[in-house]
């Protein structure tokens, strides 16, 4: 259990070393993971970049992600979980078209303060506050694949052990403390899981850099 998003990055911190897994560059899932990525890239040293992600909701569900879609034009549905849940492709197709239009008219927002995604040759830590699903890690991976990065890891405080199985196909490593077996939603395992806006994600980037340029 952690006491907020501050103690998980603290505690997955403490796990990235005692793997000794280092990175080139920490890339975090915007918005949720910022507040994660900004401890892990201070207590790393090691410049920050975020991936705008945009999730796709199962109908009557709101709270499980069937799905992902980055900017880009890269997307990623469950489809076992699509099927599981009996959810058909006409809601796929609208839902998906909805989180394009949205993912880049964030990512634009994004970009005004925070610049280019420059992952090209590096090895990565992909960072988010959980990993209930694997939709928004995959959706990322793909992005950074293309992006020309070298290596993958990806990193967050807690998953279930199914899911990081999924994971570990698409990652080139995977780094996650807490793994509990029966895990219903990344929240059962903060005290204190505030929502994060944009609007707090982009202010937190630019706190970063204001404080790497004093």
């Amino acid at each position: 259990m952690f006491t907020d998003r501050s103690d998980a990055a603290q505690q997955l911190v403490a796990a990235l070393r005692r793997r000794d897994v280092v990175g080139d560059i920490v890339v975090t899932l915007a918005p949720n993971g910022v507040p994660v990525g900004n401890v892990v890239a201070d207590a790393t040293g090691l410049p920050m970049d975020v991936i705008v992600i945009q999730r796709i909701r199962a109908p009557n569900h709101p709270d499980l992600t069937i799905g992902a879609v980055a900017p880009g034009g890269f997307s990623w549905i469950n489809s076992p979980m699509m099927r599981f849940l009996d959810v058909n492709w006409e809601y796929i197709q609208e839902a998906k078209t909805h989180a394009s239009d949205t993912v880049e008219s964030r990512a634009v927002d994004y970009g005004e303060t925070w610049g280019p995604l420059d992952v090209a040759g590096k090895r990565v830590l992909l960072v988010d506050d959980g990993i209930p699903t694997g939709a928004a890690m995959r959706v990322a991976i793909q992005r950074l694949r293309k992006a020309g990065a070298n290596e993958v890891i990806a990193a967050a405080p807690v998953a279930p052990p199914d899911v990081l199985e999924e994971v570990q196909r698409w990652a080139d490593d995977v780094v996650v403390p807490l793994k509990p077996a029966a895990f219903q939603a990344t929240s059962d395992y903060y005290e204190e899981f505030d929502s994060v806006t944009d609007e707090d994600a982009t202010t937190a980037l630019s706190d970063l850099v204001q404080r790497r340029s004093a």
